[in-house]
């Protein structure tokens, strides 16, 4: 016979009743055995107070409308409360977080109901741990809404930035106050000369989420190698419509709020190119398993992406090792719509073994690790804290260090 669960102490519902019920639900789920009802008043009445108020984002220029604004607080809404992430050993919602650091910053104030040894030592440092417990909230919570603005951002449409700050903390109400400003910025779009035809391309940025917002991105001319040969210093980074509809054709199971997270995942840090038959290709993966090449070109000092191959595509590497071991036209490649993902997706790996070791050969195996996991904006996201920390890193848009008193 297992261990009895424990039943979850329920108290009386109402905001204040139903708070610290949430309270104890979490600190259950964290193994905490605690009797919130136990606790003196007092105590209770200042794990209440000490709520972040959470006031709802603000359109903070013209680039937004109030339908965006809706759609962006509902996604918030749900991510808040139902969105789970990882915290040692437990799962818990923003949320929950949230109320983790109340429970530990009030027992920090309550020094009777901290936890001690033989010798009346502290065991826990309360105000370490009630920093490390805030800074988790805030770093969670930064993350969901940059999740989301990464998910609505297309360069053909216009980019979203987000800016999360503390509310001056008056006398008279000397709560702390979460201020999150939305801010939407317009395609920038222009008419390049391509091969005698002009043809539109749209400039590519990224959010920063500090005082400047966003940066529209450029790269330095040494990664364009002997493919620029004009004077600038820096070209601005420009893609076509063209690479974008290619994009959604070849990566056909991602909806569209997937393919512009893994757009602006693949964009967001460092380019990492490689110059192969002549072209210049840039790496594109998802779920760190590479699918593809984004192709560059130079046109009028900017560099370019005018299209996207599939990795099974002829010029690239592992598409010309696939026409040399098979014998597959580009044509033929098209026809048996093995220059797509879900074609991958539905490969039986027992009933065509010689196919897969085919594409083995042909340095395509990871593809088929894809059918391993979900492909949902959701999934693509989930655990991403580790590429949000490394991205703010590089972009100087650090989550920002908050006083916890």
């Amino acid at each position: 016979m297992g261990k009895k669960k424990k039943k979850i102490q329920q108290l009386p519902q109402g905001a204040y009743k139903k708070y610290l019920n949430d309270l104890q639900q979490t600190l259950q789920i964290m193994g905490l055995d605690y009797k919130i009802a136990d606790l003196p008043n007092e105590m209770k009445h200042m794990l209440f107070d000490y709520k972040i108020i959470i006031n709802n984002p603000v359109i903070c220029n013209d680039g937004i409308s109030r339908k965006e604004l809706q759609v962006i607080t509902e996604k918030e809404q749900y991510y808040y409360r139902h969105g789970l992430n990882e915290l040692n050993d437990y799962k818990l919602s923003t949320y929950q977080l949230h109320l983790f650091y109340c429970f530990i910053a009030v027992k920090r104030r309550f020094k009777e109901y901290q936890i001690k040894d033989k010798n009346d030592i502290e065991v826990l440092d309360y105000k370490d741990a009630s920093d490390k417990a805030f800074q988790s909230f805030i770093n969670v919570f930064t993350i969901n809404y940059y999740n989301i603005i990464t998910q609505l951002c297309s360069p053909d449409y216009k980019y979203f930035t987000v800016l999360i700050r503390p509310a001056a903390i008056l006398k008279e109400n000397p709560k702390m106050e979460l201020v999150i400003e939305l801010y939407g910025f317009p395609a920038h779009r222009c008419m390049l000369n391509i091969h005698g035809i002009y043809r539109p391309a749209f400039r590519m940025a990224k959010p920063l989420g500090n005082a400047h917002l966003i940066e529209w991105l450029s790269v330095d001319r040494s990664l364009a190698g002997d493919f620029y040969t004009g004077d600038r210093d820096n070209l601005e980074v420009y893609i076509q419509s063209h690479a974008l509809h290619r994009l959604s054709e070849r990566i056909d199971l991602l909806g569209k709020e997937a393919l512009n997270y893994v757009l602006w995942k693949n964009t967001s840090l460092e380019f990492q190119f490689i110059r192969y038959r002549n072209y210049l290709l840039l790496p594109f993966s998802v779920h760190e398993i590479k699918v593809g090449y984004l192709v560059a070109n130079i046109v009028d000092d900017k560099l370019l992406f005018s299209t996207f191959l599939f990795i099974t595509h002829n010029c690239t590497p592992e598409g010309d090792r696939l026409k040399k071991i098979t014998g597959l036209t580009k044509q033929e490649i098209c026809y048996w719509k093995i220059d797509r993902l879900s074609t991958f997706m539905k490969l039986n790996e027992e009933k065509y073994p010689g196919l897969i070791k085919l594409f083995d050969d042909a340095g395509l195996g990871d593809l088929k690790e894809l059918r391993h996991k979900e492909l949902d904006i959701d999934s693509l996201q989930d655990g991403n804290f580790d590429d949000l920390v490394t991205y703010m890193s590089k972009s100087n848009s650090k989550p920002r260090s908050y006083v916890v008193s």
